[in-house]
């Protein structure tokens, strides 16, 4: 059994506060926690196509929060799980937040031109293939229909424009 930190409006960890992954009975004013990373490499996103059992659509690494566990630590792991790679920490960029109804999606950015040139190990049951897709090759995904929508959301918020300052105002 896996639980899952219960979270306010304002993002902050309700304390002592849990759900069982899978339970739906949140209250209106509260949101369970996903860990996001768009990873960067020579002004390209690394995108996984998700397995068939996970709806094959086309996402970035990234997954729930277990409860006592930052968003961070989290994204590290799901890079590890996902893909089989890991990262410092340290490089990992908080770029913001989106949120959804009962969901809170940390959204971080690693960038970092060697990586493009790194061996993959995929999550055969999450993750089908990853490509390193530019601007025009993800808008194209998006206008198929066929991009994540929370990914979609994080990207046209934070990255499309490659000037991430203007959407943290």
């Amino acid at each position: 059994m896996e639980y899952l930190g219960i979270y306010d409006k304002d993002g902050r960890e309700i304390p002592n506060k849990k759900i069982l992954r899978g339970d739906k009975s949140l209250a209106d004013d509260e949101y369970i926690k996903l860990a996001i990373v768009w990873i960067k490499s020579n002004n390209k996103y690394l995108i996984q196509k998700s397995s068939t059992q996970k709806g094959g659509d086309y996402a970035v690494s990234g997954g729930h929060v277990p409860y006592g566990v930052s968003s961070r630590e989290q994204a590290l792991v799901e890079l590890k799980e996902e893909l089989g790679i890991s990262i410092n920490k340290d490089q990992l960029e908080m770029v913001g937040n989106i949120f959804l109804p009962h969901c809170i999606f940390d959204v971080y950015l690693y960038e970092d031109d060697s990586i493009s040139n790194s061996s993959f190990v995929l999550q055969e049951s999450e993750v089908e293939a990853v490509y390193w897709l530019n601007e025009d090759e993800i808008n194209r995904l998006i206008k198929q229909g066929v991009f994540r929508n929370s990914s979609r959301l994080q990207y046209e918020k934070f990255f499309k424009s490659n000037d991430r300052t203007k959407n943290l105002e």
